[in-house]
């Protein structure tokens, strides 16, 4: 059965799938701060609801939970791939934590996984990187441009750290864009300098992916990495296999501008809260994100920015 609904064409359309009313209704405020002119808002109780009303709808963006009866955030985002709709943005909002459960929703094309309890902050970074605010300007009429390519290819960054793991395993995953509240409180960020002008790209990473990458260059045995991520603080030899491999990156970064490697000029630790990294994560010239899973160890981010 199809439900009827009438469309506000202007309108960024959302649609927030969760049998909670009080998270509908929090989803639903959040949404409405994120400072769209229109905002057309639909809501469903579990994923086979939210199917009945897609056709007539055409969100934007669906936000959903994962745990619900007859057909769950996971089942709805498989079902959509299933149909051919896979045009449509799903992100999950989520108690779910198993990390093999989390790659499992990304590998079907969640657009982004925020777990529950969750800040405002951190959905409508999310939200507004999804679906960009323009003005009064309808999503409909805007011409699509093919996406940019990678400013780093996965394959080549994970040979770069295979070379300095130490023959450690590791995963490494490709990542939705990194934002201001996902990083930790301290992160390492390094500088590359070009021709064309004095910094061209930047890396970021988090303390967690300084400790794993670090570590595993300086051999580090798992229980002082575990330690150091838990404390949020590197070492100082942890901090230079890092930096180390920062500069190694500068070979894979591919720049319009730079037909040659970009050399890495200098790295700092910084706050969570640096101004300048903070406006660079929302606007870039070009990007890759990168989660890094090491057994034993834990999980880390890094991303590289095109400046």
């Amino acid at each position: 059965m199809n439900v009827a609904t009438q469309t506000t064409p202007e309108a960024f359309r959302f649609l927030i799938v969760d049998d909670s009313r009080a998270i509908q209704a929090i989803i639903r405020r959040v949404v409405e701060s994120c400072g769209y002119p229109a905002v057309d808002i639909r809501v469903a109780i579990n994923g086979e609801a939210a199917l009945d009303m897609i056709s007539g709808f055409n969100p934007h963006l669906i936000i959903t939970d994962w745990h619900m009866p007859k057909m769950g955030g996971l089942e709805l985002l498989q079902t959509l791939r299933q149909l051919g709709q896979a045009n449509i943005k799903v992100g999950l909002v989520t108690t779910e934590t198993s990390p093999t459960m989390l790659e499992e929703a990304r590998r079907n094309g969640a657009v982004f996984v925020i777990n529950k309890p969750f800040k405002d902050t951190e959905l409508i970074s999310h939200v507004r990187h999804i679906v960009p605010v323009d003005g009064s300007a309808p999503i409909e009429d805007k011409v699509e441009e093919a996406p940019a390519p990678g400013l780093v290819i996965t394959e080549e960054c994970k040979k770069l750290i295979q070379s300095l793991m130490n023959g450690i395993p590791f995963r490494l995953l490709e990542q939705e864009p990194l934002v201001v509240h996902a990083l930790t409180s301290q992160n390492l960020i390094g500088l590359y300098g070009g021709r064309s002008k004095p910094v061209t790209a930047i890396a970021v990473l988090d303390m967690n992916a300084v400790c794993i990458l670090g570590g595993g260059g300086s051999k580090q045995p798992p229980a002082a990495v575990r330690q150091a991520m838990q404390q949020g603080q590197a070492t100082e030899g942890m901090v230079k296999h890092a930096s180390q491999f920062m500069q190694n990156a500068g070979a894979l970064l591919r720049l319009e501008a730079e037909s040659d490697p970009v050399p890495l000029s200098r790295t700092s630790i910084v706050p969570q809260g640096f101004q300048k990294l903070n406006e660079l994560l929302v606007k870039n010239g070009g990007r890759a994100d990168f989660r890094i899973s090491v057994p034993g160890y834990g999980d880390g981010r890094f991303s590289f920015l095109a400046v």
